[in-house]
């Protein structure tokens, strides 16, 4: 079978191109091991599946996207699936969360155009609701009514119609990252020192307190968001309390893995290589 790898733009991959390239590549190289053919091009340079019989793509652009998920509607088959991206705005997947039953905090959706102010207890993050985050402001932790009509003010601006307010959670901050259908999980704590941080962000949550948790019952409900959402290879962030029960406050597709790139390439080369040789079984 040969794949074609559509790798992430710059653009969104605020301080991660190295990290993200890193990863598209790793998988490459698993899938040739495997025996199949393998290709490499940049959504910045896209320009169709190119005679491929399936494509792993990282792509965020939403032009790319759609044309991206025309052939996948042809039978192409595309992981994470284009049309579960072009769906799968950080408001879109709080609602199909919360609709799913997955543990999220109290939040409340949001337009910054309206100047609306959600009525939930302070403190409360902002997240862009549109898009993923592709600068530091973006996401921001408020704790008051001055920064909360600033921080509302500052999206309006930027042409921003879609939030969520989602009420900060003491705890442990866990990052996991996975990939549906497999037996690959991976966490960690990003505040345990030393870690990678995008925009700092975790720092909100301090030190780990080393609280006990289920991690079968985390993996069995990232696994579960991923189905619900479409993003079959998936990154996210938990908080665990201290009576060890956890809610997921970010779920996002194909992070860069970065502290497990080896073992996440092996998983996602796996299930592209089943995947092609389901598909070819089922067109005999």
């Amino acid at each position: 079978m040969k794949w074609l790898g559509v790798g992430r733009s710059p653009r969104f991959s605020p301080n991660s191109v190295g990290r993200d390239a890193a990863v598209l590549s790793g998988v490459a190289e698993a899938l040739r091991r495997l025996g199949d053919d393998v290709e490499l091009t940049s959504e910045d340079d896209y320009s169709g599946p190119a005679g491929a019989d399936g494509l792993f793509c990282m792509a965020r652009d939403r032009a790319v996207l759609s044309r991206i998920a025309a052939d996948e509607e042809r039978g192409l088959p595309v992981v994470n699936s284009a049309r579960a991206l072009l769906r799968a705005t950080r408001t879109v997947l709080t609602r199909l969360m919360a609709a799913g039953g997955i543990p999220q905090p109290a939040f409340a959706l949001v337009d910054p155009l309206r100047g609306e102010v959600p009525a939930l207890p302070l403190p409360w993050w902002l997240k862009r609701g549109d898009a993923c985050a592709q600068e530091r402001g973006d996401v921001t932790l408020l704790h008051d009514e001055a920064g909360v009509r600033a921080a509302l003010q500052a999206f309006a601006r930027r042409g921003i119609g879609s939030a969520v307010a989602l009420q900060h959670v003491p705890g442990d901050l866990v990052k996991f990252y996975g990939v549906e259908g497999t037996g690959f999980f991976y966490y960690y704590y990003p505040t345990a020192g030393g870690h990678f941080s995008k925009f700092g962000l975790e720092r909100a949550n301090g030190a780990p307190g080393g609280y006990v948790f289920d991690v079968v019952a985390l993996k069995r409900t990232a696994d579960r968001a991923a189905r619900l959402s479409g993003l079959t290879v998936y990154g996210g962030d938990c908080i665990v309390r201290p009576a060890g029960d956890f809610c997921l406050i970010d779920f996002n597709d194909w992070p860069s893995f970065s502290l497990c790139k080896d073992e996440a390439a092996a998983a996602i080369a796996q299930k592209l290589f089943n995947t092609g040789r389901q598909r070819a079984g089922s067109e005999r």
